[in-house]
């Protein structure tokens, strides 16, 4: 019995383990030895790491005994002088010779003025071939110019006389919005003070109590006048035709104008008939 139990005691896990089995396999001998081999793989890791880290220590003190001290001796080198480079100046620009003026005559464009500016007409044709200019915004005093030389058989021939052309009259286009809208005389003042004197309450409409604004539609025509009047939205009770009546009154406005030129504009006018409390 004794024997047998200090038997089992000796026997490791690997014994254990490989009990019956063939133990000449690796296996076996692999972890009979693995104490060994981590014992050595141990003690050459923990040598490398220290020779990694006294390499630097021990390259450093060999260089400081290689260190010599070297005396340095400074003088001052004085430097030859350096060549002076001339600079050639560009040569001065040559006075431009002055350009003779080429001799024009003042050529304007037809513009649509008022009557009230002096229209300049231009040169006729006749006018500008015995000139020999050039046709320009102003005249200029100069040399003349050649003109190109005329077709003998265009020079006797006549002008052919052509027939009349009938124009039809067309009616006046009326505006809505122009570029400078039609205005009373002395302005939206003027205007207020026309319609306070002149403008009178229906009686009708004072024992009714109604009041408002009745708007007035009217042309003012190219001279001024007003025509096409109507009531674009009124208030009825006589206030209506009051409000016509009064404008029908009124003297020429300042017509519109569109490209400087008057133009008929059809215009709205709000009146106000307003109840005075007593």
């Amino acid at each position: 019995m004794n024997s047998n139990s200090s038997n089992q005691r000796h026997e490791t896990l690997d014994d254990i383990i490989f009990e019956g089995r063939n133990k000449l396999y690796g296996a076996y001998f692999l972890r009979q030895e693995y104490k060994q081999i981590v014992k050595r793989a141990t003690l050459i890791g923990v040598g490398a790491f220290g020779l990694a880290l006294s390499t630097p220590f021990i390259w450093a003190s060999q260089n400081s005994r290689d260190k010599r001290e070297v005396e340095i001796t400074l003088q001052d080198v004085k430097l030859p002088p350096a060549e002076e480079k001339k600079i050639e100046l560009p040569e001065p620009p040559k006075p431009e010779t002055p350009v003779e003026p080429v001799k024009q005559i003042k050529y304007l464009a037809p513009e649509i003025v008022t009557d009230e500016r002096e229209i300049e007409l231009p040169p006729t044709q006749e006018e500008l071939a015995e000139s020999k200019a050039a046709i320009g915004p102003e005249n200029v005093d100069g040399a003349e110019i050649e003109m190109p030389p005329v077709d003998p058989d265009l020079a006797n021939t006549k002008p052919a006389i052509e027939a009349p052309v009938h124009v039809e009259k067309t009616e006046e286009s009326i505006f809505t919005t122009v570029e400078k809208m039609p205005e009373y005389k002395g302005g939206i003042r003027a205007l207020g003070e026309y319609l306070n004197k002149n403008l009178k309450f229906p009686s009708q409409a004072q024992r009714a109590g109604v009041g408002g604004k009745v708007f007035v539609s009217f042309v003012v025509m190219g001279d001024g006048s007003i025509s096409q009047l109507s009531v674009s939205k009124g208030i009825g009770f006589g206030c209506d035709e009051e409000a016509l009546r009064v404008v029908s009154k009124m003297p020429n406005w300042i017509p519109g104008k569109q490209s400087g030129r008057p133009v008929s504009v059809r215009f709205t006018l709000p009146i106000t008939f307003q109840i005075m409390e007593e």
